[in-house]
């Protein structure tokens, strides 16, 4: 008997867990079941269905029906009565007028029903005041990155400008955008004019320059320049596919007597979200894939206010900045570095390193400096685990450790009283 009744709620489980999932594929949800007000609308994604007539004493209510601020249907409704529209892709929304009432403003009892649409897909659903010409409509960025070079041929040890720029030609703002612009390989980077990090918003129709830098050629051959790409997403919270830049072409033409020392600088952390008071591991990896070695090798490593330096093999603190340093460095040599940060603060942080080093190109008299810039991806710090207890008010404390101590007290004099 009971392996029966065990059964029978295991089978009952199965059948709503199958209900729920087929719901959620294809859904008939009733969204609405409430009063709307003359003049004002309801909301459903791009979708805004206006009440604009209420005639009370006919029991009857007429509505109009946008799309992206564009009218696409109308339809006059009594009581009791249904009038059915086209929604996104083979979705349909289902409009019954249930009642109507009169006062300072006519209202209209509605029931709203959408059918063959996943939920989980409706990103708006609320009413609107003023109706369709005060909704928020979320349109479709795009942005169209490009990126240019002041010439495509150029000999090794020669250098070469690079800017890269964006424009917004979708018809919705683009927000939380965050650009990569990857460092490019067989080249150093050799100065930097204008840099962009962080999230950041591109207007319809905006345009920004977001780098600008030279870079220095270390090995002859055609290179196409890595794409810079962008994430992003629009005023709704959706996110969209990455954005990607043209790779322009350079050309370096071989030279037998000039070397170079290229030196790759990596920094990576084991973590980016990470919990206040938590600590962060991070490694910084050189590489000199030139053909000669480099000398004073030196790279700061700049920790914003939020973040603790903890220490780390081979890194010396200078003025209050975490150094590396290497004399030498050769050709092919590899290093690998830690270090440990703590996340003191709340909040969202970069670690920034600026690097620089000496090489002999055998060419010049004079050593040839190398300097660069590179940024970490944001580390996000939420608050951690015991956070909470340091918000409450006092007396939160206070009262439970009173009560406790009264206990203990009363526990303490009845003990002394029963020992005589």
């Amino acid at each position: 008997m009971v392996r029966s009744y065990r059964l029978l709620v295991i089978s009952a489980c199965m059948v709503f867990f199958c209900l729920a999932l087929a719901g959620n594929a294809s859904a008939t949800v009733e969204l609405y079941n409430k009063t709307i007000e003359m003049g004002d609308g309801y909301q459903i994604n791009n979708y805004v269905i206006d009440v604009t007539d209420v005639f009370s004493d006919a029991n009857t209510a007429s509505f109009y029906v946008y799309n992206n601020n564009n009218k696409v249907k109308e339809f006059l409704l009594s009581t009791g009565d249904s009038f059915e529209f086209d929604f996104e892709g083979d979705a349909k929304v289902k409009v019954t007028l249930l009642s109507v009432g009169s006062g300072t403003l006519p209202v209209a009892r509605v029931s709203i029903v959408i059918s063959n649409y996943k939920i989980s897909d409706i990103y708006m659903n609320d009413i609107v005041d003023g109706g369709h010409k005060y909704a928020t409509y979320s349109g479709t960025p795009n942005l169209k990155i490009t990126k240019t070079v002041d010439k495509s041929e150029i000999g090794v040890g020669d250098l070469v400008r690079v800017t890269v720029t964006v424009e917004n030609i979708g018809d919705d703002r683009a927000v939380d955008v965050i650009f990569q612009d990857p460092q490019q390989a067989k080249f150093v980077l050799y100065d930097t004019f204008v840099t962009h990090t962080g999230q950041t918003t591109v207007n319809v129709g905006e345009s920004k320059t977001l780098f600008v830098y030279q870079l220095k050629a270390t090995e002859s051959g055609t290179y196409p320049l890595l794409p810079t790409t962008a994430s992003f997403s629009n005023t709704a919270s959706l996110k969209f596919p990455q954005a990607s830049s043209n790779s322009p072409v350079v050309t370096v033409g071989a030279s037998e007597s000039l070397v170079s020392a290229e030196l790759e600088f990596t920094t990576t952390l084991d973590k980016y979200t990470v919990n206040r008071n938590d600590d962060i591991q991070g490694t910084i990896k050189i590489k000199n894939n030139g053909d000669t070695p480099a000398t004073a090798v030196t790279v700061s490593i700049l920790v914003p206010d939020g973040l603790d330096f903890k220490g780390g093999s081979g890194i010396e603190t200078i003025s209050g900045t975490p150094t590396i340093y290497l004399e030498s460095f050769g050709v092919q040599q590899e290093k690998e570095i830690s270090f440990t940060l703590k996340a003191a603060d709340v909040g969202t942080y970069t670690i920034s390193s600026k690097i620089s080093y000496l090489f002999n190109n055998g060419v010049d008299t004079q050593l040839q400096q190398v300097s660069s810039d590179s940024v970490t991806n944001s580390i996000y710090v939420t608050k951690g685990k015991y956070d909470y207890l340091f918000e409450q008010p006092l007396y939160m404390y206070a009262a439970p450790l009173i009560i406790i101590g009264a206990i203990a007290g009363w526990i303490f004099y009845r003990h002394k009283q029963y020992k005589f």
